[in-house]
């Protein structure tokens, strides 16, 4: 029975770590869900196997409940506590959640009994990393197809930046197989394949954050293995001026390399420093208990709209100026929704990991959780389910013990520990039981989107209708459905619609169409609201400005100066791509305003 069991929890473990190869293209968004609903799976899975273990006599699951266990139950509770239950923005992710909760319990345990499984799991780790390696050097030489039209590499996942993370978060493991002269030759060169393979894929994916957290990583691995830091700290004792010097040469170089990188993609670069500097006065808004789960896009808007109303943005700000899903930024996100607090507890749990992992040499563990941290300062791992799942794995093998554990809690008797374990397994079993609805959902919500894009919007709307209590908390999905009900007239029912979509977004394209929608129903007032808030939002925008001089010439709202001026502004605003959308909407405005003649040169060449 006890080999039964391994196999089971070997295989899940493998399992787990093939979530990122999950694409399910019969779900709406499938890159992404098929992941959610694999791992929400394969931890059901695993909460089966260890309640059958539970139950069986010749396996005796065991706990040890530490310090770092009562982190994530903290993280949870307050995350219960601050969530906005009323609008419930983001079912999915309280249940996924409550997966990993159960998830890192399970392995806690699972790495208690059978510590050997920690190397096993950063080997197949290292597998995924070269499958990865493989996908991507396929899609760079046209023998496989990416999943995103704009870029050739992208693995599969969505986007070459999420990708190259994964892979830079796999490297410094690979690197480490590889320095280990201890381990069987087959075990490190295919660590040394899996670095070849990087050297390969990630200069093409273009990601600075990955590169920066795959180089800086892989040094620490190096310099753990290959530095005597007794002797080296001697040799710094004596050569004082020497070792300044050479800290004053790196110093620059990195300087240098910094400026090369930001140079590299500067738009893309100002516009993060804008991301940041607007998610900060976000986070300033509720410091202590944040927006909870799923409030960073509308807190985003609301702040952007503050700040480049204020008069305080520069052109420069207006102009890179977007309207993000994420912070581009794991700790500043997790600090709007959570708060100060929220952030605390998360970053106190990582610290433990990466002390544990160092205390106890595991260099592999720590130079993972390393390029880990550091991508996750410019990017946004944790939105995606499989980042998460290698993140809970990380963090269990830095934290287990060297040698099993006998006797736990000893305060308690074993039926104790037994119960501990069969209520987190089950509440692993639970929020898959919960994710299942959700999956239908989506597959009849990729149906109903082939009516709604071949715009027969009666037929779509009894579809969109059906499905509306389990998929409200997407805007995506709002937006659908509030289009379809507009195109049938129905203005009033698509606009509460589109209301809560901007409760849960930050995409000012729902003002849009909701101030259509209100100079549909005659309210000119408050379609005009709506439209210069949008404009607050993302000033440079030439959309909302063509909207406003169709409000403004309405025969029952007729402004002529406003009109002027928003004319004015469609005419001479130069949009950062020139496109026939821009020059039909000049074209339309010049009939409204006849009598606005252009003097930019630009304008007259149309």
């Amino acid at each position: 029975m006890r080999l039964v069991n391994l196999f089971l929890y070997t295989l899940c473990g493998t399992l787990l770590l093939c979530t990122p190869f999950a694409i399910d293209r019969t779900l709406v968004n499938g890159i992404v869900m098929g992941k959610l609903f694999w791992a929400q799976g394969i931890i059901s899975l695993l909460a089966v196997a260890t309640i059958f273990a539970v139950l069986s006599r010749d396996d005796k699951p065991s706990f040890s409940f530490r310090r770092e266990d009562a982190l994530p139950l903290l993280i949870a509770g307050w995350n219960l506590a601050i969530y906005p239950w009323g609008l419930n923005p983001e079912p999915q992710k309280l249940l996924f959640g409550g997966g990993l909760l159960a998830l890192w319990f399970l392995l806690r345990s699972l790495l208690q009994r059978y510590p050997w499984l920690k190397g096993y799991l950063l080997f197949a780790l290292v597998l995924t990393g070269i499958a990865e390696a493989i996908e991507g050097i396929q899609q760079l030489e046209g023998y496989a197809y990416s999943n995103h039209s704009l870029f050739p590499l992208t693995g599969t996942f969505f986007n070459p930046g999420p990708y190259s993370g994964y892979l830079a978060i796999i490297l410094p493991i690979g690197l480490d197989l590889f320095l280990r002269k201890s381990l069987p030759t087959p075990i490190r060169y295919t660590g040394a394949v899996y670095a070849l393979l990087c050297l390969i894929v990630l200069p093409a994916g273009m990601s600075r954050s990955a590169w920066i957290a795959a180089c800086i990583a892989c040094a620490w691995v190096y310099l753990a293995h290959r530095l005597d830091w007794e002797r080296l700290n001697r040799w710094r004792k004596r050569h004082r001026f020497i070792t300044i010097l050479a800290l004053i040469i790196g110093c620059g170089l990195l300087s240098i390399g910094g400026y090369r990188l930001y140079s590299l993609k500067k738009d893309s670069a100002d516009g993060r420093v804008l991301l940041w500097k607007i998610t900060t006065r976000a986070i300033a808004e509720k410091p202590v208990q944040g927006t909870g789960l799923g409030g960073f896009p509308h807190a985003y808007a609301e702040a952007q709209a503050e700040y480049m109303a204020s008069g305080k943005a520069s052109e420069q700000e207006k102009r890179i100026a977007g309207c993000p899903e994420y912070a581009f930024n794991e700790y500043l996100h997790i600090g709007t929704e959570q708060g100060i607090t929220g952030l605390t507890l998360f970053i106190a749990w990582l610290g433990i990991w990466l002390y544990k992992s160092l205390r106890h040499r595991r260099y592999a563990c720590a130079g993972a959780l390393i390029a880990f941290y550091l991508f996750a300062f410019a990017s946004y791992p944790l939105r995606l389910p499989e980042f998460w799942i290698v993140l809970i794995i990380l963090g269990v093998i830095a934290t287990s013990e060297v040698s099993p554990i006998k006797g736990n809690f000893p305060k308690h008797p074993e039926g104790y520990k037994r119960l501990f374990l069969t209520a987190f397994a089950l509440l692993g079993i639970t929020c898959f039981l919960g994710q299942k609805a959700y999956y239908k959902a989506y597959q009849n919500w990729s149906r109903a989107r082939m009516y709604y894009n071949n715009k027969a919007y009666e037929s779509a709307l009894p579809e969109y209708q059906s499905l509306y209590p389990l998929l409200s908390h997407k805007p995506e999905f709002l937006f659908e459905i509030a289009q379809c009900l507009g195109q049938t007239g129905q203005y009033e029912r698509a606009n509460a619609c589109l209301i809560r979509a901007i409760k849960l977004s930050a995409d000012p394209m729902l003002y849009y169409v909701l101030a259509k929608n209100e100079q549909a129903l005659k309210q000119y007032p408050e379609a005009e609201e709506h439209l210069t808030h949008a404009i607050d939002i993302l000033p440079e925008r030439i959309y909302p400005y063509y909207l406003l001089a169709h409000l403004y010439a309405e025969p029952d709202f007729f402004h002529p100066e406003k009109l002027r001026e928003a004319s004015d502004s469609v005419l001479r605003k130069v949009p950062k791509i020139e496109s026939p959308a821009i020059r039909e909407m000049r074209e339309k405005v010049w009939k409204i305003c006849p009598d606005h003649a252009p003097t930019s040169s630009h304008n007259l060449l149309l």
